[in-house]
């Protein structure tokens, strides 16, 4: 049977609606009748605060980042593949502490072939050596002969033509010296080039172990394990243990804020002292603000790069703040549990404003005289009583 307009209106849309306000209105649920009292659970050992404004300060918030006060970039002077990486980012490193190690092998053969040739260059060093004083000594032999032949043709006892023949020989072995002679300096000459060369090859060697140029903590790592390098490309970035936040701040802070000043710096929710240590005056007429850079105390979990808030007081005003031990997530909403008059606990929901350390600030849902369960909140439940 085919419904009329007005029939399927009302199907549809009024009767949906009016069995739904007739169930919130309790109408369809189980009543208690008068006299019959309904059990609630109760639950004892919950502290109880009761709210109360304070005078707390407003802040002017700058974002900023974290940054090292001195950064190196680590790079070699060698190309080649990264065989080993043994630190990662975050690790602290001491001055001289190897970082990776680049493949050498092809340094490690040039350097084979130089030992291998000096060597060979002192084995041949030694012969000539040995060479050198066969003829010496034949040259001393033959200059010592001519001596006593000169002397014996000033008497007349030999010819002229002995005399020169004395001494052909003694010039032909004093040309042997010379030539084992120069061939002791070309030796020595190559030696020299060989251990240059050797002397490089070591320095070479020296560039495929990277180490870590001072105190400090790996910011950055450039490449993994298997990368190809080039000379004077960043495998590393490392910063030093000390810490600085910068910030620009709107010129209408420009007398508020002071070299020595220390100002909290909220880091996600971390909030540490920043002392001011320097503030460079000039605005820029780009943005209107200027530039402070503040010392902050080390911390493991405080790296380089990390933005945060700076914040600077700028008037008091009074303002409900609770512990944070208070609250706690009900779906998106933050709630807290409040106790009526008659100890009975409530889940209320509320809006948050700025932290002030271990307190929070209540924008709405509370009000000064509220009772609140300041810890413990696991233990509490809605519309439960609270025992003593």
């Amino acid at each position: 049977m085919k419904m009329s307009g007005p029939v399927k209106f009302i199907l549809i849309f009024v009767l949906p609606i009016t069995i739904s306000i007739l169930w919130l209105g309790g109408c369809l649920s189980q009543r208690v009748e008068p006299g019959e009292k309904k059990e609630v659970k109760v639950v004892s050992g919950l502290p109880v605060l009761t709210v109360e404004e304070k005078q707390a300060p407003n802040f002017y918030k700058a974002d900023g980042t974290v940054s090292a006060d001195n950064n190196a970039k680590v790079a070699t002077k060698w190309m080649g593949q990264i065989l080993k990486i043994y630190v990662k980012e975050g690790d602290y490193v001491k001055a001289g502490q190897v970082l990776a190690i680049l493949d050498d092998s092809e340094i490690k053969q040039q350097k084979k072939e130089a030992l291998a040739g000096l060597e060979e260059l002192s084995k041949a060093r030694e012969e000539a050596l040995a060479a050198r004083k066969a003829a010496l000594e034949n040259y001393e032999f033959a200059k010592r002969t001519y001596e006593r032949f000169k002397n014996l043709y000033q008497e007349n006892a030999i010819s002229k033509q002995q005399l020169e023949e004395i001494e052909t020989k003694m010039i032909a072995a004093k040309s042997m010296v010379d030539q084992v002679d120069a061939k002791l300096g070309q030796l020595k000459a190559k030696e020299s080039q060989v251990k240059a060369k050797l002397a490089q090859v070591n320095v070479m060697q020296g560039y495929t172990v990277i180490k870590a140029p001072f105190d400090g903590y790996v910011l950055k790592k450039m490449n993994d394990e298997g990368d190809m390098v080039a000379p004077g490309m960043p495998i590393f970035i490392i910063g030093e243990k000390k810490l600085q936040f910068l910030a620009n701040l709107d010129e209408s802070l420009l007398d508020k804020v002071k070299v020595g000043d220390e100002l909290d710096i909220d880091l996600n929710g971390k909030v540490v002292k920043g002392k001011v240590i320097e503030k460079n005056s000039n605005i820029d007429p780009m943005n209107r603000t200027f530039k402070v850079k503040l010392n902050i105390p080390f911390s493991e979990n405080i790296t380089t790069g990390m933005y945060g808030k700076l914040l600077i007081p700028t008037d008091t005003k009074p303002k409900i703040l609770i512990p944070k031990t208070a609250v706690f997530k009900w779906g998106q909403l933050n709630a807290v549990y409040t106790v009526d008059k008659d100890n009975i606990i409530r889940l209320t929901y509320v809006k948050l404003g700025e932290e002030y350390g271990e307190y929070v600030e209540v924008l709405s849902g509370l009000k000064p005289g509220d009772r609140i369960i300041q810890s413990n909140i696991e233990k509490a439940c809605d519309g439960c009583r609270l025992g003593g």
